[in-house]
C-alpha cells in the first residue's frame, strides 16, 4: 500500500478545552510552539514527508488564525489542482450541526471522505508533538493486514480527556482498551493517531450516527474485538499537550539539544508558514543563554532558558528567565519576567515584575498591556 492511497484527516479543534487560555481566540492547531511553529505543522509535515497527497483539516470554531497560517497549503506542497489541502468547516452535512465529538465531526464530512476514493484514512489530532514516520505506520498496517492500526507510546499517560490504554498481545494485536489517568503507572497509551480502511470507517460512522455515538474512542472500543486492530509503537520524542502547564513544560524541554535533534531532523523536516523577516538583532550588552530566539527579535537585555517568537523586543535592562514570549510582544526597560507565558502582541511596561513558578507559570493574554 502506497501513501498515495491514504487520505489524511487532522482534527484542529480536538482538546481545545484543555488549554482555554491559548484557545480562547484560536484552535489547538494554531497554538504557537517552539519559537516559529504552530501545532498543526507537526501532523501536516509528517503526512507530507510520508507522501500523503490529500489532507483534510476539520475545524469547529475560532479557525480564522488557522486559515491565515495554512492558507492554500503551499508551505507543505499541498497547494495543488487535484487533491492537496482542504479546510473542512462545520455544517458540511445538513444532518449535523456543530460537532459534539470526533466521530460526529467525521460524519459531518463523510462525503469528503467517500469522494476521496482512497484505500485508507489517517486520523490525527494537533496536540501530539512528534516527528513520526507515517510511511512505516502504513507499511506495518499492510504487513499485518490490519483493519486499523493505532500509534501508541509507552509511559505515563497524558492528562487529557479520554486518555486510552491499549491492551496489546504478544503479536502486537490490540485486544482491548481502557480509560486511564495521568496517575497511572507506565502503560501503552494511545496517541490518537489511527490508520483505518476507508470503507470500514464509513460504515462505522453511519452506525455511530444511528446510535448517537459522538466520540471516536467509544466507537473504537465497541469494535476493537471484532476487527483486526494492531498497535504501532512510536519510540522517538513524543509528547501530548493536555494543559497550560503541560504546554510550558514541553516547550522548555526543547531547550535541550538532544530533544531538538529528535524532533527536528533533516530527513523529516517540519514545515511552517514562511515569514520573511530580518535576523534577530542583539544589541550591545545583550546576554542570551540556552534559549530559542526566532528571526525578527531585537534583544538589548538578558534572556535565559526561554523561548522568544518572531518580532519580540527586549529592551535594555530587562531580564527574562524560564519564560515563553510569543510574537510581537514588547518587554520594556528594567522589567523582570520569570516563569511567564505571554501571548502575542502584549506589552510589559518598563519596570514591571512578573514572577510565576516552574509548576505554576503566569499567563498573560494576547494584546494585554501590563
Amino acid at each position: 500500500m502506497a501513501a498515495k492511497n491514504v487520505l489524511g484527516i487532522i482534527f484542529s479543534n480536538a482538546y481545545d478545552e484543555a488549554l482555554p487560555e491559548l484557545t480562547a481566540l484560536r484552535t489547538m492547531g494554531s497554538i504557537p510552539f517552539a519559537a516559529r511553529y504552530r501545532l498543526i505543522d507537526f501532523p501536516l509535515s509528517n503526512m507530507v514527508n510520508a507522501g500523503i497527497p490529500q489532507v483534510g483539516v476539520i475545524t469547529k470554531s475560532n479557525y480564522r488564525s488557522l486559515m491565515d497560517h495554512i492558507g492554500t497549503g503551499k508551505p507543505w506542497d499541498l497547494s495543488r489542482k487535484r487533491e492537496g489541502m482542504t479546510l473542512l468547516p462545520p455544517f458540511n452535512n445538513p444532518d449535523t450541526g456543530i460537532a459534539k465529538g470526533r466521530a460526529d465531526a467525521l460524519y459531518g464530512c463523510i462525503s469528503y471522505i467517500s469522494n476521496s476514493k482512497k484505500d485508507y484514512v489517517l486520523l490525527t489530532d494537533c496536540n501530539v508533538i512528534c516527528n513520526m514516520d507515517y510511511e512505516a505506520l502504513i507499511k506495518a498496517t499492510e504487513a499485518n493486514n490490519a483493519d486499523i492500526t493505532v500509534a501508541y507510546a509507552k509511559g505515563t499517560p497524558p492528562a487529557i480527556k479520554n486518555a486510552t490504554e491499549l491492551i496489546i498481545d504478544e503479536s502486537g494485536r490490540v485486544t482491548g482498551t481502557s480509560t486511564v489517568d495521568c496517575y497511572s503507572s507506565s502503560v501503552n497509551y494511545s496517541l490518537k493517531i489511527m490508520l483505518i480502511r476507508r470503507t470500514l470507517l464509513e460504515r462505522l460512522l453511519h452506525e455511530a450516527h444511528g446510535a448517537n455515538i459522538v466520540e471516536l474512542e467509544t466507537l473504537f472500543a465497541n469494535n476493537v474485538k471484532h476487527l483486526r486492530v494492531f498497535g504501532y509503537e512510536e519510540k522517538g520524542f513524543v509528547r501530548v499537550i493536555g494543559s497550560l502547564q503541560n504546554y510550558y513544560d514541553i516547550s522548555l524541554e526543547l531547550l535541550k539539544l538532544e530533544n531538538r535533534k529528535q524532533l527536528f531532523t533533516s530527513e523529516s523536516p517540519v514545515y511552517t508558514k514562511v515569514r520573511d523577516q530580518v535576523p534577530a538583532i542583539y544589541g550591545i550588552g545583550a546576554k542570551v543563554s540556552n534559549s530559542l530566539v526566532a528571526d525578527g527579535c531585537r534583544i538589548y537585555g538578558e534572556v535565559e532558558n526561554s523561548i522568544l517568537f518572531r518580532g519580540v523586543t527586549v529592551e535594555k535592562g530587562a531580564k527574562i528567565k524560564d519564560s515563553i514570549i510569543m510574537q510581537d510582544t514588547f518587554i520594556g526597560e528594567n522589567s523582570s519576567l520569570e516563569c511567564v507565558i505571554i501571548d502575542k502582541a502584549a506589552v510589559v511596561k518598563p519596570g514591571k515584575k512578573l514572577c510565576g513558578a516552574s509548576n505554576y507559570p503566569v499567563y498573560i493574554g494576547k494584546g494585554i498591556v501590563i
